[in-house]
């Protein structure tokens, strides 16, 4: 009982972590602000935030986890691979950020929901992994949907001019930041498979990697506000001094993605990948019918058809992999 008390507690943080995360992003970088009239565009500062929060929550879960891998030593082990992997994650939140200016918040957030198409691609090119022909089709679903999603959107716009700039400054710098995320997962998942491996070296956890990726996003981000791009910074101080209202905007988005994410750990530690992945699958369909409700969203009828296909395709993908690793579970049972 206390167990299933637990997994409700566990859901339900998933479940109003995200929402909450993806209501407040939604309004923070879309809407213009009253009184400095303008769009919140620093999304080095709101990666700067997110992942500070996001450190300081992995430092604590992780001392309050007692893992044999100290923080200290874990960061000065893999120093190198997690400055790699966050370097990716730090490029490719700008980019998504941009891509916003010229595609709508539900193309944003579909196109993020489809995860498993960089990563699949990713490890065919970079890491020459082979992938099993299921996923290869679920991937091909995926893309069929989102091309429906985005026929849909164009419909009632015949200028070709507009479209020409939203693939342009839309839809390429996503497709970049869908492959840069690509890298990021497919790298973390290469780096787990190293760690377990080599059974003499100690087991790195979700939490070592929610630290270790956020500390990396801090420092490159810290490097480039800094260095290259003081004005950011500038800029922020001065529309959050018109408009006080962003930074409780900034903080609770920051907030709700690091208790999320240690919700997210918490849960496939102890409950496995078959109910976070189901938990994660049905939270972004509420975050994406959430927004259109709230916020008024016109959606077509050939765009929910490609909604369906693919969140349709993205359930086939967790049941795929809740029956592989139910099969390496019984085979490993076998073997022992």
């Amino acid at each position: 009982m206390c167990s299933q008390l637990r997994l409700v507690a566990c859901v339900s943080g998933i479940y109003i972590a995200f929402l909450t995360w993806s209501l407040v992003y939604e309004p923070l970088t879309t809407q213009i602000w009253p009184h400095s009239q303008a769009k919140f565009q620093a999304p080095c500062v709101v990666a700067l935030v997110q992942a500070s929060v996001a450190a300081m929550t992995g430092t604590l879960y992780l001392k309050q986890q007692r893992t044999e891998h100290r923080a200290r030593e874990f960061l000065r082990n893999y120093i190198r691979d997690l400055l790699a992997i966050s370097l990716t994650q730090s490029l490719s939140t700008p980019l998504a950020a941009y891509s916003l200016q010229y595609v709508d918040f539900l193309t944003y957030m579909l196109a993020k929901s489809c995860k498993l198409i960089p990563i699949l691609v990713v490890h065919l090119l970079l890491y020459h992994t082979r992938i099993a022909n299921d996923k290869k089709l679920v991937a091909i679903a995926v893309t069929f949907g989102v091309v429906l999603f985005n026929l849909g959107s164009q419909k009632s716009s015949n200028k070709t001019s507009t479209k020409d700039v939203s693939l342009i400054h839309g839809f390429l710098p996503l497709l970049v930041s869908l492959l840069l995320d690509g890298f990021t997962n497919a790298t973390q998942d290469t780096l787990l498979k190293r760690n377990r491996a080599q059974k003499k070296q100690k087991l790195i956890t979700g939490g070592h990697l929610m630290l270790g990726l956020n500390f990396g996003i801090v420092i490159w981000n810290l490097l480039y506000l800094a260095i290259i791009d003081p004005q950011q910074a500038i800029r922020t101080r001065a529309m959050i001094s018109l408009d006080p209202i962003i930074a409780l905007y900034l903080l609770t988005y920051a907030v709700c993605g690091a208790l999320g994410q240690i919700c997210i750990f918490y849960t496939l530690q102890n409950y496995g990948s078959l109910v976070l992945v189901m938990v994660t699958v049905t939270r972004k369909m509420t975050s994406m019918i959430l927004s259109i409700i709230v916020y008024g969203h016109h959606v077509s009828t050939l765009q929910w058809f490609g909604i369906s296909i693919v969140f349709a395709g993205i359930s086939s993908e967790a049941l795929i992999k809740s029956r592989t690793s139910a099969k390496a579970k019984v085979e490993a049972e076998k073997s022992e």
